[in-house]
């Protein structure tokens, strides 16, 4: 548990503006982490990839974060892709599955590793290339950390150059992916993110964190509001147009409101008491800061805005 603890605090210290590669081309075969980042040699793979396999034993939101535009372009470029993952220690977060089924949608062959009593630790990244593939084989998971200044070892092995050990690790991902595993379809992901409990480590990570405030993060949905927002998008795919959603107190309803309704031109927020619709106007003027907002009570009614609060008496 020292190490995943380790793990997750350096994944936690590095600000997304800090990853930028300026054009620099990925082209050798050691990549040790630190300052070598992993990720701009997937990135250089993804962009000719004409198949993507993935087999980690976890998933992070973060790393799925760090990924987010790439799997924009390989869903845009219709290219398959699979991924193999593991769920031991509830390490796997319920919010990278969701994020992930969110961005790919069906285009993404997502599965649990099924065998509960046999560890499960690979860490690789195949990729077929209309001539030939690269497999990643290291110590990678798909976390921010493990793809960029963590102490990562990974190495590409060519299949020109090797196509005997190529296709050794390509039986294998074939044969887990086939026969050792588990569909994580709606269901199957409602499911674990029901059961699924906050690792201890994350607690201690979090009271870590409390003198950790030099990283400014991006305003954008995480954890639950991921897992919302995802099956909010699906109720209107099937064409239900009234949707109560219940969370915890501290989960951020208002962000989740205010995330819910980038996609509309003309909001009302509806509330019983002024100081609430103070706090959420607040929120969405952080989420939506070039839209205009109004209140319409007994006394404004303003119809013009593209927020407009209602307090409900």
């Amino acid at each position: 548990m020292d190490e995943t603890k380790e793990f997750l605090e350096q994944d936690n210290k590095l600000s997304f503006d800090n990853i930028t590669y300026k054009g620099e081309i990925a082209t050798g075969n050691c990549i040790t982490g630190n300052k070598d980042y992993f990720v701009k040699y997937l990135r250089e793979a993804f962009k000719d990839a004409k198949t993507i396999d993935i087999i980690v034993a976890f998933l992070m939101e973060s790393g799925v974060r760090l990924l987010e535009e790439d799997l924009k372009l390989i869903k845009e470029r219709n290219i398959p892709i699979r991924i193999l993952t593991g769920n031991y220690l509830n390490i796997t977060q319920p919010q990278a599955l969701y994020l992930l089924k969110d961005i790919l949608g069906d285009q993404v062959d997502l599965r649990f590793y099924n065998q509960p009593r046999r560890s499960f630790h690979p860490k690789a990244y195949i990729v077929e290339y209309e001539q030939g593939g690269d497999i990643f084989v290291g110590s990678s998971n798909i976390s921010r950390s493990a793809l960029t200044s963590g102490i990562e070892w990974n190495y590409r092995l060519e299949k020109e150059k090797n196509e005997a050990d190529y296709n050794s690790f390509k039986g294998t991902f074939e044969e887990l992916f086939l026969n050792d595993s588990i569909i994580i379809d709606e269901l199957e992901m409602k499911k674990y993110s029901e059961s699924w409990k906050k690792p201890k480590v994350y607690y201690d990570l979090e009271k870590s964190e409390e003198a950790e405030s030099k990283v400014i993060e991006l305003i954008r949905p995480k954890g639950a509001q991921i897992e919302a927002l995802h099956e909010l998008k699906k109720a209107r795919e099937e064409g239900l147009d009234k949707v109560i959603v219940v969370a915890a107190t501290g989960i951020g309803k208002t962000y989740l409101a205010a995330f819910d309704s980038l996609e509309y031109k003309k909001i009302l927020f509806v509330a019983h008491r002024e100081e609430i619709l103070k706090q959420a106007e607040a929120t969405f003027k952080i989420i939506r800061p070039n839209d205009k907002t109004g209140i319409f009570n007994g006394v404004e009614k303003n119809k013009d805005k593209d927020i407009d609060k209602l307090l409900k008496i």
